[in-house]
């Protein structure tokens, strides 16, 4: 049996930089397996075995299987970084967290996806104007979560909440393409993660990544669209 961490992941999805960073900010010596889901390289049994929902990111530690962004980066702060401070074991701080990782998956990640999916699985040209107010009010909600006191979501340090919502962040600012003086917290939320030696070589080539995957499928949309007239 190997004894290396294994994540299954696709370099667009913001739940599997997610993953990524998480295990980067821990120093984990993590093999990293890309699923393209476009090309439906999670849907066959082989895949479906290591996790019947067929989703990414999944993670494979030595024979212990997880899926969920969200309890993957709890598991892997709780078991190799305790004294990181990417997570807590006081009861309080730790409800804070864990609010804001609910947030990222109620919120930011389902008001992303209901954008992303208009184009990438409805293959429609545009996205409706509703899905895209509903996510610009997300990122006001975000905003607002933001202490002008404190540098990170939780408080004075980074957790593993930080590096969950910037992923979801980002994407969403790709798409929507804000001005810093609507959520200027938020911008410089983003300015502090980013400095982090890792950011850049997940979350920067994975929005790179994503913005082209956007960009690509608007065009066959379009097209497809324009050819049924």
């Amino acid at each position: 049996m190997s004894n290396k961490i294994v994540l299954y992941t696709h370099i667009v999805s913001p739940a599997g930089r997610t993953a990524e960073l998480v295990a980067k900010a821990l120093n984990l010596d993590i093999e990293i397996k890309e699923m393209n889901v476009f090309q439906g390289q999670h849907l066959n049994d082989e895949f479906k075995r290591l996790n019947p929902a067929q989703t990414i990111p999944t993670l494979d530690d030595n024979g212990f299987l997880l899926w969920d962004s969200h309890a993957i980066a709890i598991y892997l702060a709780q078991r190799y970084g305790k004294e990181s401070g990417l997570y807590s074991d006081d009861v309080q701080e730790q409800a804070r967290i864990n609010a804001a990782l609910f947030f990222e998956s109620s919120i930011l990640f389902a008001r992303l996806r209901f954008c992303t999916d208009t184009l990438i699985v409805l293959r429609k040209p545009a996205i409706p104007e509703d899905n895209l107010r509903r996510a610009r009010d997300a990122l006001k909600q975000f905003e607002g979560l933001l202490q002008d006191d404190k540098p990170y979501l939780v408080g004075d340090r980074l957790t593993v909440a930080d590096l969950s919502c910037v992923t979801s962040v980002t994407t969403l600012h790709l798409m929507l393409q804000p001005e810093r003086t609507e959520h200027p917290k938020t911008f410089a939320w983003i300015d502090r993660i980013a400095k982090l030696p890792y950011y850049a070589d997940i979350n920067g080539k994975g929005l790179q990544a994503a913005g082209e995957l956007i960009k690509r499928v608007t065009v066959r949309n379009i097209e497809e669209t324009s050819s049924k007239e």
